[in-house]
């Protein structure tokens, strides 16, 4: 398929001109609109200010106290600079399939230019606090995805606003592209993708961000290239997917080994780990107290859970009191066992079983195992099992004829979709060294039956 020129998609009205502007760590200068102003200064969004990126990682690496808000406006950032990119190039086939979804006849591109904006803007809205880690436990009717589409299409919360400035319905087609649900239109599943895909603004923006803000060097990649790799192909359905130039194969390869590195090094972090457990254990110690509820979830925010848990860690009344004195101090487990981030299922049903052992060889002592499985990439490569979520990025030649990504790439293939890891920790003081070397050769010997 061949690119073609097109001009740059249209303001919706006077008030959706970028005249303000903030300045970022990561992309310089974000400009915005005024309409999109009301948008970040509304309470919800607000919100985001105090709720940090990576939880209790501070703990870890003290640079990473960055927030969902600074993260939400780079996104915004990085999927403008996508769709521009692929609007300069196949603009006019983009605006012939945008055209043909109902409420996009008038000035199609405009629309959906303006709509991917908001929908990075507000992906991340729906977040508890401390984001990923308690999401097991808090708001039972689900993760912070379907919080955040409640959110975005609620007329009381963000919905009457974002129809008010944007026109009728633009609320349900914002928390559509958000959630990219099978009833959103085929011409525009693309929006979506630019938000929340294999190469996505998201992704791009959280890894470069992270990296940062940790003072790590795993998440860098030449995403300024990626962007200018992006390209589009028509599929069976009627709309457009996502594709990469051959000549940038090497920058996605990165961004690949990036979320790697990142995953290994950061987001699972041994003591990463563990202070989300605590958060855990915290949280279900709240009893009716946690928030469980979207009206419970967005009363609250890192600040104000942290304040309770300074007080709390001040008394011995409660058992959150003793999940709040770990955080708070830094008291934390000692790790005792550690499988490696290539850990089989077999290794992992070993590790459970050792965890019981020692739990009963020694009962006067608290065990915590954590076993995550995050996944990397959902790319079809020659080694992946059959599952049709998987995505075949297509990579295009000059002739703009594709070719699979995962199958030309040497090196995606070798990077695992997922890993596993199983981590024992054991509650031993400092002055405990013996005992915790005892307990650690226990357990390498229980790992060899």
């Amino acid at each position: 398929m061949h690119s073609d020129l097109f001009r740059q998609p249209e303001f919706l009205t006077e008030d959706d001109h970028p005249i303000h502007r903030v300045r970022c760590p990561i992309h310089g200068f974000i400009h915005y609109s005024g309409n999109e102003r009301k948008i970040i200064d509304h309470p919800l969004f607000r919100r985001l200010r105090y709720i940090r990126q990576l939880a209790l990682t501070e703990l870890v690496y003290p640079g990473a106290s960055h927030t969902r808000f600074e993260h939400s406006l780079g996104v915004m950032e990085i999927a403008t600079k996508l769709f521009d990119t692929l609007a300069a190039r196949y603009g006019s086939l983009m605006e012939d399939k945008f055209r043909t979804v109902a409420g996009f006849e008038d000035r199609p591109m405009g629309k959906a230019r303006q709509y991917v904006r908001l929908a990075a803007l507000l992906h991340d809205i729906g977040h508890a606090s401390f984001s990923h880690a308690v999401e097991k436990v808090v708001n039972q009717g689900g993760g912070h995805e379907v919080l955040t589409c409640q959110i975005v299409a609620n007329e009381d919360l963000l919905g009457g606003l974002l129809n008010r400035l944007y026109g009728e319905e633009t609320a349900a087609f914002i928390a559509r592209i958000i959630r990219g649900e099978k009833n959103l239109a085929p011409q525009l599943a693309l929006l979506h993708a630019l938000v929340s895909g294999e190469m996505d603004a998201d992704r791009t923006d959280y890894l470069i961000r992270d990296s940062l803000h940790c003072g790590v060097e795993y998440g860098h990649f030449d995403y300024k290239r990626m962007i200018e790799s992006i390209a589009l192909c028509e599929n069976d359905l009627g709309g457009l997917d996502i594709a990469l130039n051959r000549d940038g194969i090497h920058t996605f390869e990165a961004l690949i080994l990036a979320r790697y590195q990142m995953n290994t090094q950061v987001y699972y972090h041994r003591l990463r780990q563990l202070y989300d457990e605590y958060l855990i254990r915290y949280h279900q110690a709240l009893g009716e107290d946690i928030p469980d509820t979207p009206e419970k979830v967005i009363a609250q925010n890192d600040v104000t859970m942290l304040a309770r848990m300074i007080q709390e860690a001040q008394t011995n009344s409660s058992e959150r009191s003793i999940w709040a004195k770990r955080i708070i101090n830094r008291d934390h487990h000692r790790l005792i066992y550690d499988s490696g981030f290539n850990a089989t299922v077999k290794d992992i049903k070993k590790s459970n079983n050792m965890f019981g052992d020692l739990q009963r060889r020694y009962p006067d002592r608290q065990f915590i195992i954590t076993v995550p499985s995050p996944r990397i990439h959902s790319l079809l490569t020659p080694n992946s099992e059959e599952n049709e979520k998987l995505v075949d990025l297509q990579l295009i030649d000059r002739d703009g004829k594709g070719q699979s990504l995962g199958f030309e790439s040497r090196i995606l293939g070798k990077v695992p979709e997922t890993f596993r890891c199983a981590l024992i920790f054991v509650n031993v003081g400092e002055d405990e060294q013996t005992l915790r070397d005892e307990i650690a050769r226990t357990a390498k010997s229980l790992s060899k039956e």
